[in-house]
């Protein structure tokens, strides 16, 4: 059971979240286009965070790369992934090419590390069609949207990815993929500069109220508690 701090929002009722358990992974049309029919390439969840940005990134697609047509899949069960008859819950080659289509280009986004997502996919056919983002490591904890940029799992890295993949089956697409991919690329560029801006801001403000307590522990000690909303 993996809970959150915060409300998040729900995607599902709780019939179709128990029958998505179930089954380990499905379609979910509500953030795919056209239903997931038709499709140029599939986007795939795995874990909390990363779900909010394939989400996010395939309503971004909408907006910027109309032409694109996207099947958003999300994974609860890891080991459907195994090779058919490697796991009880192994997807059968039938069932996997129904779910991901035999060749277009998968991007995997996982809250965990790529390789192991790497030793359960190993065995099943067209490996190379399939693109996988996962933790790297990189970064300190500061904040989700942070963390997901400097890790590359973000909705910006994500709509990359499915653009790059797109044109390979997508004309229309590929006329304007330069364009896009620069907006996407500067919107990055953007978000990395505001937050090292407002981790600085915040860590000058720590730094100054560090001082204010050793050198006027009373006012140093009614700043913090006047900025936590505490009653004097």
């Amino acid at each position: 059971m993996v809970g959150s701090k915060q409300p998040q929002p729900i995607f599902l009722s709780a019939e179709e979240a128990d029958s998505h358990c179930r089954a380990g992974a499905s379609v979910w049309k509500f953030a795919s286009t056209d239903n997931g029919l038709h499709l140029d390439v599939v986007l795939v969840s795995i874990g909390e965070e990363t779900t909010f940005g394939v989400i996010e990134a395939a309503a971004m697609l909408r907006r910027i790369a109309p032409n694109l047509r996207v099947r958003v899949v999300n994974i609860t069960g890891l080991l459907i992934l195994k090779h058919e008859g490697g796991h009880p819950n192994a997807f059968s080659h039938e069932d996997f090419d129904a779910l991901f289509i035999t060749d277009r280009p998968i991007h995997i986004n996982y809250h965990g590390y790529p390789d192991e997502v790497k030793r359960l996919i190993f065995g099943r056919p067209n490996l190379h069609r399939i693109s996988i983002e996962a933790n790297s490591e990189e970064g300190s904890t500061t904040t989700p949207l942070d963390m997901m940029l400097r890790n590359r799992v973000s909705r910006y890295h994500i709509a990359e990815a499915a653009i790059k993949d797109g044109v390979l089956r997508n004309e229309k697409v590929r006329l304007d993929m330069h364009e896009m991919l620069s907006n996407v690329r500067h919107d990055i560029v953007k978000l990395q500069e505001y937050i090292s801006w407002r981790l600085v801001s915040i860590q000058i403000m720590l730094t100054i109220r560090l001082l204010l307590m050793e050198s006027i522990p009373c006012i140093g000690m009614l700043a913090m508690r006047t900025e936590l909303n505490f009653e004097t």
